[in-house]
């Protein structure tokens, strides 16, 4: 992949007109991703070295994307960068020892035989190969409004009608575009954090997604820490344990459990992570609320960053804790910032 290739020590070992290489040019996530929710891979620039060092002598093309599109599962994306990289010669090995070895491996035999052939395919038409994985067009949403109905649907699957009455009340008191569209967001993101029986609701369509997109799928397993029973490892997070196919049958009845989500009786309500999310909603809409009544051209732009500030608080458990703890202090800054420039403009009326 893009980021192992390009790392100083794989660049390292290669030399123009030495060293010729077929990547897979996806963004793939790195585990930088679950503790930094801002990193980013910075696919131009390793792009940019690779193509420097190699020149002619790289490939790149987006072998997982070509994967499921042409064979229904990424997982043959290697082998069909080994396919390309036999085709430019790259691999001095004989088409009828690969193709045995494949044989002998067992494992699906001849879709992998058709994935080392594509990739050779791949590597004489790249172009053509382009314009199979182009984007398909999808109409999502583009207005205001749209955007707004869109979340509004959403927190009607996520929670009920109501709770999507609850969000349009709040948007419908706001008159500028600017600000609204923050808080369309902002607060829509509030509203459906994440909790156990949103990724049940979640997990329920896993199997039917399964299905359209990949092929002989026999077994899914879960990783998952559950809040009431995990273990708290030495890096101070939850341990996550492996679940078998079963898990989905609890995923189904936690799912419609969702009515319990902040009464009483929402046994996971009583986490100290889910206390911080009741409570930024209400804390939120307090916020706005007296924001509102600030509201001026020299004011704009602060309630406007503190209606964006909790799309900062990202992750989950120990990483979303830090993001919320950052906010808070964002959030402090910002309404004493409000107070001191409202307090500025009425001395200066008087």
């Amino acid at each position: 992949d893009l980021v192992v290739t390009a790392g100083s020590k794989t660049v390292g070992l290669t030399a123009q007109g030495r060293t010729g290489a077929v990547v897979n040019c996806q963004e793939i996530v790195t585990g930088d991703f679950t503790r930094n929710a801002e990193f980013k891979v910075p696919q131009d620039q390793l792009t940019l070295a690779l193509e420097a060092r190699l020149r002619d002598d790289l490939l790149m093309i987006d072998s997982s994307a070509l994967a499921r599109e042409l064979l229904g599962d990424s997982v043959f994306s290697n082998m069909i960068l080994f396919g390309a990289t036999w085709q430019r010669g790259l691999l001095p090995i004989t088409h009828a020892a690969i193709t045995k070895a494949i044989t002998l491996n067992g494992a699906a035999v001849e879709t992998n035989k058709r994935a080392f052939e594509i990739g050779r395919w791949i590597a004489l038409y790249p172009q053509q190969a382009q314009e199979i994985i182009q984007p398909k067009v999808i109409n999502l949403p583009k207005s205001l409004e749209e955007k707004i109905d869109f979340r509004a649907h959403h927190l009607r699957q996520y929670q009920s009608k109501r709770l999507a009455t609850r969000y349009n009340k709040i948007l419908n008191k706001i008159e500028d575009y600017e600000l609204k569209e923050a808080v369309a967001l902002a607060y829509h993101k509030l509203l459906s954090y994440k909790d156990e029986y949103e990724v049940a609701r979640l997990h329920k369509m896993t199997s039917e997604q399964v299905k359209n997109q990949f092929q002989s799928v026999k077994r899914i397993s879960f990783h998952l820490a559950p809040p009431l029973f995990s273990k708290i490892g030495s890096d101070g997070r939850p341990q996550k344990r492996k679940f078998g196919p079963k898990m989905m049958r609890g995923f189904k009845i936690l799912a419609r459990m969702k009515i319990l989500r902040g009464t009483p009786l929402d046994i996971f309500g009583y986490s100290e992570e889910r206390k911080i999310e009741r409570n930024l909603i209400r804390q939120y809409e307090q916020d706005l609320k007296r924001a509102l009544k600030l509201y001026s051209d020299a004011t704009k732009p602060a309630i406007i960053e503190l209606a964006r500030l909790p799309l900062s608080i990202k992750g989950f458990g120990p990483v979303k804790m830090d993001n919320y703890r950052k906010a808070e202090a964002k959030r402090k800054a910002l309404l004493s910032s409000l107070k001191e420039n409202t307090l500025g403009l009425n001395q200066a009326a008087e």
